[in-house]
């Protein structure tokens, strides 16, 4: 009789054996007694018993729901059963069409990683509560940035009831910046102020806000630049927090206020793909660019839930057939005074809200603009 296996391979590798190390370290999995490559994108994992494989196996299971691509991983030589895991099947998370279950991971580990089952459904369609004679299909939803109402007076009731969001969350941030040059490679931009707005699209009320200064650690000194432009000042960043922080922080605001309301961000749901809440910026830069590259570089990792957003100023082209120089110049286009403190981001938010519902008020429907992760339609392991 074979001797059940303590020993599992990893096939198709996402990442390199020092980033996989650090990634099982990082979530208090298992550690393994050896990790060695075996071959061109494997990896060989080895444990102090067969058990103690079977557990690792099922935390690697849950831990494939966290990356981009998920894990392929099985039990190495003998078959053998470990636990409530089979070691003859890859792990690989499949498409729901496949009539396949994956097994079930070890609720412990759920608990501790916050992970949600990956469920893929086909269509996307507004909230149905903000509609309940008419349901858009999706040709209108697609169509809905770019055609003129006949008569904007007249059927101005019918657009807000077609409006797929019911909230928004304006988001602006800032970060460091240095004049007239581009940073060099060493000095990347960096956030040093997170704020955020939960604004009501029928009241044009702000409900709820998340303001948070960040603690930079590449470029610890801020510019007289960055002072002069933000109104940010040293000590201010100094008494900051990190940024990995201040995204667990944002993490529990946002959860608290969408459940208080029945809220749901886009491909959170698979019976409203699209939602009823969506973040909205300024450009694509803040989730694009600005938070996409420090995650990347300081190795975070960021909610799935900050892959979908709307772009304003696209839209805002779009319905008005107007290209506003700069966010100022896109409010007084349309009658609006910015309040505030220009590029003080908690202000520039605010100011975004405001434009967005007067946009709204005007008959413009809002949709994602941008999307990082097209190719999932339901995002994973987002709790809230």
């Amino acid at each position: 009789m074979s001797e059940p296996s303590c020993k599992l391979l990893l096939k198709r590798m996402p990442c390199t054996l020092e980033e996989l190390g650090q990634l099982i370290q990082e979530c208090k999995l298992i550690m393994p007694r050896t990790l060695n490559s075996y071959g061109r994108k494997r990896a060989l994992l080895e444990y102090a018993d067969s058990q103690e494989a079977g557990k690792a196996l099922e935390q690697l299971h849950g831990l494939s729901e966290m990356l981009d691509k998920p894990l392929c991983i099985s039990a190495f030589g003998p078959r053998a059963n470990m636990g409530a895991t089979s070691a003859s099947k890859s792990t690989q998370t499949r498409a729901a069409g496949n009539n396949v279950r994956k097994q079930d991971p070890d609720p412990e580990i759920d608990k501790q990683l916050g992970l949600i089952d990956t469920i893929y459904v086909d269509g996307a369609r507004p909230d149905p509560a903000n509609d309940p004679e008419e349901s858009l299909n999706e040709d209108e939803i697609t169509a809905a940035n770019t055609v003129a109402l006949k008569s904007k007076k007249s059927r101005k009731s019918k657009q807000l009831a077609m409006q797929p969001y019911t909230y928004v969350i304006s988001v602006d941030f800032e970060a460091t910046c240095w004049e007239k040059q581009a940073p060099p490679q060493w000095r990347e931009a960096e956030i040093i102020e997170f704020p955020a707005v939960l604004v009501n699209l029928k009241t044009g009320k702000i409900e709820a806000e998340f303001h948070q200064y960040i603690l930079p650690i590449e470029s610890p000194r801020l510019s007289s630049y960055c002072t002069e432009l933000t109104g940010i000042q040293q000590k201010t960043v100094d008494s900051g927090v990190p940024l990995q922080t201040a995204l667990m922080m944002f993490h529990e605001w946002l959860r608290k206020e969408l459940r208080a309301r029945n809220l749901t961000l886009p491909k959170m749901s698979k019976s409203n793909i699209l939602g009823n809440c969506a973040f909205v910026t300024w450009t694509d830069w803040d989730f694009g660019i600005c938070l996409a590259k420090e995650c990347t570089r300081k190795r975070m990792r960021k909610a799935a839930y900050f892959n979908q957003w709307i772009d304003v100023r696209a839209i805002y082209r779009s319905w008005y057939k107007y290209r506003p120089c700069n966010f100022s110049d896109a409010l007084s286009h349309v009658g609006l005074a910015f309040e505030g403190r220009a590029h003080s981001g908690i202000d520039d938010a605010k100011n975004l809200g405001a434009l967005m519902c007067k946009m709204v008020r005007d008959g413009a429907l809002f949709s994602i603009t941008k999307d990082l992760t097209p190719y999932q339609q339901l995002n994973p392991n987002c709790v809230l």
